[in-house]
């Protein structure tokens, strides 16, 4: 995974911790326990082993070793791990699925050579009519 340097410090919601709400930093976030609902984060998001995620989620990069459910921004990369599973619709600068990940549903790609200094997903071109 590409690591910018963030504020340096990690916020953790841990194994017996249930969030359910809004959640927003500029910091990077572990999650061990439970959360449902939105995160945003100028940060890295992080789903531990044990970490359950059902959410919107909007992160610079997004690491997947549980359970996250839902609609994900990652800026820079999203990054399913083996024992990961993710269920939703993504949108990522770069993707990492690594063998036994599970990852269903849509992805897109951000595009950052179309307009410079903007990201944009990637779009097929439209088919020519014959």
């Amino acid at each position: 995974m590409v690591k910018e340097a963030a504020s340096g410090t990690t916020s953790l919601v841990s194994r017996q911790i249930v969030v359910e709400g809004e959640i927003s930093g500029e910091e990077n976030l572990h999650v061990d326990g439970r959360v449902k609902g939105s995160i945003r984060l100028a940060g890295d998001l992080f789903v531990g082993a044990n970490g359950v995620v059902e959410a919107e989620v909007e992160a610079r990069n997004i690491v997947i070793q549980g359970v996250l459910t839902g609609k994900v921004l990652a800026r820079v990369q999203l990054e399913v791990q083996t024992a990961g599973c993710f269920n939703g619709e993504s949108t990522a600068g770069s993707y990492e699925i690594r063998d036994g990940a599970v990852f269903e549903g849509i992805s897109k790609m951000l595009n950052r050579s179309r307009r410079p200094g903007k990201l944009q997903p990637i779009v097929s071109p439209p088919e020519t009519q014959k």
